[in-house]
């Protein structure tokens, strides 16, 4: 009469470790997917994240502006000089991307809007759009040295009046330049990144 006992004691055993193991694997495969996740909003998050392969070097972001001005009948923005920021007094509504400098090993520029992604390979660099989107977060360049040089590129975003301007400068290896503007819930534009 042992035996009968003994045996299903032995199977309610071989279940409870069948038991545990899914439930270890399904944990597992939640903790995967768990993590999966975070990688991916970070990923999305920290998109102007630097490149991991590029030689550190002097690295540099110049002061950002916002000014207030009434709109003109201007068709481009204007700038006044007296500093890298380039902080534009009238305009239309648009955005203005600006890269200039010297990349003898070439360099890879992205530019657009948080919807779009437009590609530039040379110095000067200009592009104008003559709207600003109703649905973008964020208007950028990312402007990336080949093994050397230094661009500085200029990002302007005017809408209804308001200018925004944000630099950023690269110099040596594979060093980007990254400006950036960005929309807040009431769509005014301020500098960020």
């Amino acid at each position: 009469m042992n035996q009968p006992d003994d045996r299903s004691r032995e199977v309610s055993a071989a279940r409870a470790t069948l038991t545990g193991a899914r439930i270890a694997l399904i944990g597992t495969i939640i903790a995967a997917l768990i993590g999966a996740t975070a990688t991916i909003t970070a990923a999305l998050v920290q998109h102007d994240k630097p490149d991991p392969t590029a030689v550190p070097a002097p690295t540099t972001r110049a002061p950002t502006s916002t000014s207030e001005q009434p709109p003109s009948t201007a068709e481009s923005p204007t700038s006044t000089s007296g500093g890298p920021t380039g902080t534009t007094t009238t305009a239309s509504d648009g955005v203005t991307y600006r890269c200039t400098g010297s990349a003898p090993h070439g360099i890879a520029i992205s530019y657009g809007s948080s919807t779009s992604g437009l590609q530039a390979t040379g110095l000067p660099f200009t592009a104008q759009e003559s709207s600003v989107s109703r649905t973008a977060r964020y208007y950028s360049i990312r402007a990336q040295l080949h093994g050397g040089g230094e661009v500085t590129c200029t990002l302007t975003v005017t809408a209804a009046g308001r200018t925004t301007t944000s630099t950023g400068t690269a110099r040596g290896g594979y060093n980007q330049a990254t400006p950036q503007v960005c929309a807040d819930y009431e769509r005014r534009w301020t500098a960020c990144g």
